[in-house]
């Protein structure tokens, strides 16, 4: 069912809890826009003025609704994601949560201790140094002296800012503030958590530290509410998301679900504009790659029409694409061409993928293998494995096969993603559209390891050398 902006109205997946951690009733924030400075001040005066005198008042500004009707609830001890486009109201529905900025209507309730880590430049004074600053922090938060002395060194081995830890914070890199931030806040052992895309800013070390500490937290039952533009990390670390678009909830329920939806309809705006830049391109300008040769395959080698009929109505609902040519068919093959479902540990495998193409293209086939939480762990595509692109015309089919000699993974379920691109330009890594691309194209499981269990996603089979030094 629609509602009133056009999108589909988000189900709660989960019960409603007698006492949950964070709780929205139909939260609303509405921001007043002036076109002049001036109009600002008539606000403050005319509206009165004009009521006094039994006039109707008039509003001198523009009403932008950044929330609109946000309704839900996050347990305790939950993890959820936010995903959405910049300026989707990620940021401000964070900051109502976190108590900096009010609602203009609707209900908030939290229940628990809560820091948060919003856009960059808030929380700290930037006049106090950063010890000031932790101790200041864990004030306002209702500890003592004595506890936050207990933490404080734990909190600045984690920061890792060295000296300038007595050094005033205005002085800081985006980095260090970040650092300092995140350590204080996640230090402190709240009860909920709030995490904006601040984390961005740290380097790679850092934020693999952070990702490493979110995750004990959890672990330790902390509520946590996590916006990150970065997918994969929505889908590894949330048990459920929340997409925003244009203020209101688009959708609401497992991370995977809400991240690949949020995916999906970012890259089909990105398709789409791709797709009008290579058509004012000049083809000209183009270097023209060599056609390659429809390969003849033995019947035996393709699937029955009734196998291709039953995979394009199981992957209706996770196929996008800007169109031109089609995937018709993709499976797991062992090394005598049987369909796989049940893969052994370290099973030799093929990938095999049917396409026909609708429009004269060059295209690169590609395949990954995916997770349970939907983290791609191998693949390859055309450049990868030493082919060059296929340069189709309309009505010609194509059969790739690619070879895995072995499949290590630990046991659990995966699922194969295959897809079409078609390169914007000759240059490499160039932004490619998404001609035709299927999520979960199949999903199969792998069996455990005969010997000894494996701990890791990829076992790789390393050798040991052991000396005795005594």
């Amino acid at each position: 069912m629609l509602d009133s902006g056009g999108f589909k109205k988000p189900e709660m997946d989960l019960q409603m809890s007698s006492n949950p951690a964070i709780k929205l009733e139909k939260v609303g924030k509405m921001f007043q826009l002036y076109n002049q400075p001036q109009d600002r001040l008539k606000q403050s005066i005319y509206p009165r003025l004009q009521r006094f005198v039994g006039r109707p008042a008039r509003a001198y500004f523009r009403e932008f609704w950044a929330l609109r009707n946000i309704s839900f609830e996050v347990e305790a001890g939950e993890t959820v994601g936010i995903v959405g486009r910049n300026g989707s109201g990620k940021s401000t529905l964070l900051q109502i949560i976190s108590g900096t900025l009010m609602q203009t209507i609707g209900t908030v309730t939290v229940n628990g201790r809560l820091t948060a880590l919003l856009e960059l430049g808030s929380g700290f004074n930037p006049e106090f140094t950063g010890r000031e600053n932790v101790y200041l922090s864990g004030s306002i938060l209702g500890f003592s002296r004595e506890e936050m002395d207990a933490w404080f060194d734990d909190i600045a081995a984690f920061a890792d800012i060295g000296d300038f830890i007595d050094q005033q914070v205005k002085f800081y890199s985006s980095g260090m503030y970040v650092r300092l931030a995140f350590a204080t806040n996640i230090m402190v052992q709240p009860d909920i958590m709030i995490v904006d895309e601040a984390l961005a800013v740290g380097d790679m070390k850092f934020q693999v530290k952070c990702m490493s500490a979110l995750r004990r937290r959890q672990e330790a039952g902390s509520t946590i509410l996590f916006v990150s533009h970065d997918i994969n990390a929505i889908r590894s670390l949330c048990t459920r998301a929340i997409y925003l678009d244009a203020g209101q909830m688009r959708q609401i329920g497992p991370a995977v679900e809400v991240a690949n939806a949020y995916f999906k309809a970012m890259r089909e705006e990105i398709d789409a504009e791709l797709t009008q830049f290579k058509r004012a391109s000049s083809a000209k300008d183009k270097p023209v790659m060599p056609r390659a040769e429809l390969p003849d395959f033995k019947d035996s080698q393709l699937p029955r029409p009734e196998q291709m009929r039953q995979f394009e109505q199981s992957v209706s609902m996770f196929r996008m694409g800007a169109g031109g040519a089609r995937i018709l068919y993709a499976d797991l093959l062992d090394d005598q061409g049987g369909s796989l479902e049940l893969v052994e540990f370290n099973q030799s495998v093929w990938v095999r993928i049917l396409f026909e193409s609708h429009e004269e293209k060059e295209l690169t086939v590609n395949f990954y293998i995916k997770d349970d939480k939907n983290i791609p762990i191998t693949g390859s595509n055309l450049a990868l494995s030493n082919h060059p692109l296929l340069r189709v015309k309309p009505g010609e089919r194509f059969l790739v096969k690619y070879h895995i000699p072995a499949l290590p993974l630990q046991h659990g379920i995966y699922s194969l993603n295959v897809s079409l691109m078609e390169p914007t330009t000759s240059t490499i890594n160039a932004p490619v559209v998404f001609v035709d691309y299927i999520e979960n194209a199949l999903v199969f499981n792998v069996a455990s390891r005969k010997l000894d269990k494996i701990w890791a996603k990829v076992f790789l089979f390393p050798t040991v050398d052991v000396v005795a030094l005594n």
